[in-house]
């Protein structure tokens, strides 16, 4: 197993205290959102297979090959308040395409939630790509839930929009962290978990590797004296079940605010490597 073996700092004194903090969500947690935020919510979509998915199979239609599109969101979604009425997928040519089923499956454990698969057609990966998805339905946000450090609210999410739509030709990348605890954290060592999410599902890239042996590429960053410090986890789990999110466990006691993952580790169906990726964690002030 091939590791990464990084540099001890700060040797001499706890490294606790951060002293230059960058928070993702600065809200309250009263739900009073700026329009900036409630926009900022959708955070991405990725083209992740193009005429590949059996429509049959699922979305219960005719026999067919379907686009498939996770949409991802910064906050959890409320799964009974979800349609494929709520999307509008807007190829490069200006088509509108409804997706012809939706699903949060299989991202919807306690703690995730915040991906949407999207299936349909929605355009061609070459000639005719995806080019902005839209939320036109009344599609809503729930409260985070204990253990979770980004607080959210009950949030209509009708009208907001994203161009951020990766090509089906570029690779995952993280689009989301968080430190969670309590019944969430399916740690059994260590100090702190980190959940990370993907902006689609992936499989590990490196031949021989397992999702198992995933930990050895992440690196947590925590502050010490202004300077980014490096971890990496002792382990990892919530693997093999298919989905876009990890939990990291590490073992210092310092607390882990960015990770990042080296490039050519994990793939997305489509078997397109990730680029060197980076994520600030996520909280937000009580």
């Amino acid at each position: 197993m091939k590791m990464i073996y990084l540099p001890l700092a700060c040797v001499m004194f706890s490294c606790n205290k951060k002293e230059d903090p960058q928070e993702q969500v600065t809200n309250d947690c009263t739900g009073e959102y700026a329009s900036e935020e409630i926009q900022d919510t959708l955070v991405s979509a990725f083209f992740g297979l193009d005429n590949a998915l059996p429509s049959l199979f699922l979305c219960n239609q005719q026999a067919g090959l379907l686009d498939g599109m996770p949409v991802n969101f910064k906050f959890p979604l409320d799964a009974s308040s979800l349609s494929e009425t709520d999307f509008e997928v807007i190829d490069s040519l200006g088509n509108i395409h409804t997706p012809i089923c939706v699903s949060m499956a299989p991202a919807d454990e306690n703690g995730e939630n915040r991906t949407v698969l999207l299936l349909g057609e929605f355009g061609t990966a070459v000639i005719n790509p995806p080019v902005e998805v839209r939320v036109v339905g009344d599609l809503f946000t729930t409260d985070t839930l204990s253990g979770e450090s980004v607080c959210s609210a009950i949030i209509n999410l009708n009208g907001i929009t994203t161009t951020n739509v990766i090509p089906l030709a570029d690779g995952p990348s993280l689009f989301f962290a968080q430190r969670i605890d309590g019944n969430l954290n399916e740690c059994n060592s260590g100090t702190q978990t980190v959940q990370v999410a993907w902006n689609g599902g992936i499989t590990p890239f490196i031949g021989g590797d397992t999702e198992s042996d995933l930990f050895q590429y992440y690196v947590g960053y925590s502050y010490c004296s202004g300077d980014l410090i490096p971890h990496v986890p002792i382990s990892i789990v919530d693997i093999n079940d298919n989905d876009n999110f990890h939990q990291l466990c590490f073992s210092t006691s310092d607390e882990i605010v960015k990770i990042s993952m080296m490039a050519n580790t994990v793939e997305d169906p489509n078997h397109d490597p990730n680029l060197y990726s980076e994520i600030d964690v996520s909280s937000c002030t009580e």
